[in-house]
């Protein structure tokens, strides 16, 4: 059921989300690669805009960070096993493995905001939008603005300095009531739905709770889907449709009054679907297993939180050092955007090694504390 092989594939599925965020960033900033109207309009509409749709990206997010915690709670079949099961141990596991790491990553963010007085550039051949030069200088902070933005559990309501981290808040809180749903699901999935409907309507816990638990519920069912779909070509190709229909419908729905909820309820449907293939699929799970991909998905929340400070700081000395070289708008899109993200992925590769396994082995010392 959940071995290292399976571990590995999720996490590449969440080192190919994290990409889609990096690049939805990188196109509100710059634009898209072609300038003709109609190549735009393609893009900009599904499927065609999968590569970069970093809405549909956050919702698989949260349904694969529900299913990835619940798996080895489910190692012996359907029903949990929480007979090990510690609430401090976990507790203290997910503050390490996000707080410390987003702390520092912040720190640095902090003092490249102070110190930043002619970044980005607005005198290039490819100039940002206002969306990228507003985020630090339209926003000034105190030293008490910066020190509320520290505290992951409850950040403001307009996050400045990691303008992304404002999913860490709710991952975070929502991983905490991952007790609650496993306990919940013991009795059924209308427990889980009736529990999450009521904490979210009157708790104001946040919506994405739907696909958290969206997650736990494909991690119950492992096996009975992996055994469902062994034989089901044609089955798991319609779920392979459905699944990539729903996740990047969220371009349909830009012209049409729409609540925000529904459409991120269907993109994380969609989100659910397309797992649920993956589950069912052995080559999607031996593609996704290549060691490029599983490098990515490795170093995959270092380059989330690393990734803004990099279109706002080296992107646009990046494209100022390369309209020396041309002048074409598509070429300094392409080599901007490579560039940014093999800074992203150098840096984050620095950051994993660095932070995020320190933070891990401090966790586990802490815990080691209370033991």
């Amino acid at each position: 059921m959940a071995n290292n092989n399976h571990v590995a594939y999720l996490d590449s599925i969440r080192g190919l989300a994290a990409m889609a965020v990096i690049t939805e960033h990188y196109v509100i900033a710059y634009g898209l690669p072609c300038r003709d109207a109609l190549c735009q309009r393609v893009l900009d509409m599904p499927p065609f805009n999968f590569w970069w749709d970093g809405g549909a990206a956050v919702s698989m997010f949260f349904v694969l960070s529900g299913m990835v915690l619940s798996l080895k709670y489910f190692r012996l079949g359907c029903h949990p096993d929480l007979q090990h099961f510690n609430l401090v141990n976990y507790t203290l596991n997910r503050l390490f493995r996000l707080w410390p790491p987003y702390l520092v990553v912040q720190g640095l963010s902090a003092a490249l905001y102070l110190a930043a007085t002619d970044v980005p550039f607005t005198d290039n051949a490819l100039p940002p939008s206002s969306w990228l030069t507003d985020i630090w200088r339209a926003n000034p902070l105190s030293a008490t603005d910066m020190l509320r933005e520290a505290m992951l559990l409850k950040l403001p309501e307009n996050v400045v300095l990691l303008p992304q981290a404002w999913t860490l808040t709710i991952e975070l809180a929502l991983s905490l009531l991952l007790p609650v749903g496993l306990l919940l699901v013991e009795r059924g999935a209308v427990w889980l739905v009736f529990f999450a409907c009521l904490v979210v309507s009157l708790l104001g816990v946040s919506a994405f709770l739907l696909h958290f638990l969206l997650g736990l519920l494909i991690a119950r069912n492992y096996r009975a889907i992996a055994g469902y779909f062994k034989t089901r070509f044609l089955q798991r190709r319609l779920l392979l449709l459905v699944g990539f229909a729903l996740y990047t419908s969220g371009g349909l729905y830009q012209n049409i009054p729409m609540p925000e909820s529904i459409v991120w309820a269907i993109s994380g449907l969609g989100a659910g679907v397309l797992l649920t293939f993956a589950v069912a699929s052995t080559r999607l799970q031996a593609l996704l297993s290549l060691p490029l991909l599983r490098q990515i998905g490795r170093v995959s929340y270092s380059a989330y939180l690393i990734h803004m400070l990099v279109l706002l700081c080296v992107t646009p000395r990046i494209l100022h050092g390369m309209q020396a070289v041309t002048g074409n708008r598509s070429l300094l899109w392409l080599g901007g955007y490579g560039l940014s993200v093999a800074v992203v992925l150098l840096l984050s590769w620095a950051c994993y090694y660095l932070l995020e396994i320190p933070s891990i082995a401090l966790g586990r010392r802490t815990i080691g504390l209370f033991s």
